[in-house]
């Protein structure tokens, strides 16, 4: 599809000094959300985002960041940035006040515990090889991204994504395509980048290895643990 125009699309959004990602943001999800904006559409470029917003590329590229780690939008280097999923996870205002306060992460948190540890009990249960295949792929690109030393957050969703898509249960894609995807953005927001302070590959390496087996009870096992390791390494980052 061809690129939007932002300049025929979009009315122009004031950008405040403060938080200047997140006003990025705001403007970003204006214009997917009141142009009707499809998976596939083509936004414009990193650095016409900054001319018209005027702003620097770092701010543009932290709200990218932010969005792509939300799942809203693709960023593929050498082609271009792409819609990926439209909805109001990052523009109602509760979710606006998740993104900005830390202390809400940990009430995602909970949900997580619930949701995904049940999720990976019917991934083991129902995961299929392509399904298996995905989840191996995100555990590499995981093991990828700690070894450059780079933020693992955006490979750690995919792989909790792969992991939710193997129960073949689209409540449960959609839930957590809800509320994990938010998780992950406000833990952006906030500066909480849990890196390699958890034990994140070999505890996702169990897990794949538990789905792989097909033994739902140690995928549900090792989910929660994985997630309560997760819930108090975040508290000792924001102690």
């Amino acid at each position: 599809m061809s690129a939007v125009s932002i300049r025929e699309w979009v009315k122009r959004v004031q950008i405040k000094k403060r938080k200047l990602y997140e006003e990025v943001i705001a403007g970003i999800e204006e214009m997917l959300q009141s142009n009707n904006m499809q998976p596939g559409d083509r936004l414009q470029s990193e650095k016409e985002l900054a001319q018209y917003f005027g702003v620097s590329k770092t701010a543009v590229r932290e709200a990218l960041s932010a969005l792509q780690t939300a799942g809203l939008i693709e960023v593929k280097h050498g082609s271009g940035i792409y819609v990926r999923n439209v909805n109001e996870r990052l523009t109602n205002p509760l979710t606006q006040k998740l993104l900005t306060n830390a202390d809400n992460m940990f009430q995602i948190l909970e949900v997580r515990k619930g949701l995904e540890a049940e999720g990976a009990f019917l991934a083991a249960q129902r995961a299929s090889k392509t399904d298996i295949s995905k989840i191996k792929g995100c555990l590499i690109s995981l093991a990828e991204v700690i070894d450059r030393g780079e933020s693992s957050l955006q490979a750690d969703y995919q792989f909790h994504d792969a992991v939710m898509a193997a129960t073949h249960n689209p409540a449960y894609v959609k839930v957590f395509d809800a509320i994990v995807g938010v998780f992950y953005a406000g833990l952006q927001s906030s500066g909480m980048d849990y890196g390699q302070g958890v034990n994140l590959l070999e505890e996702h390496r169990l897990i794949y290895d538990a789905v792989k087996k097909h033994q739902p009870e140690q995928a549900r096992h090792l989910m929660r643990v994985h997630l309560e390791n997760l819930e108090n390494t975040l508290n000792n980052l924001s102690s």
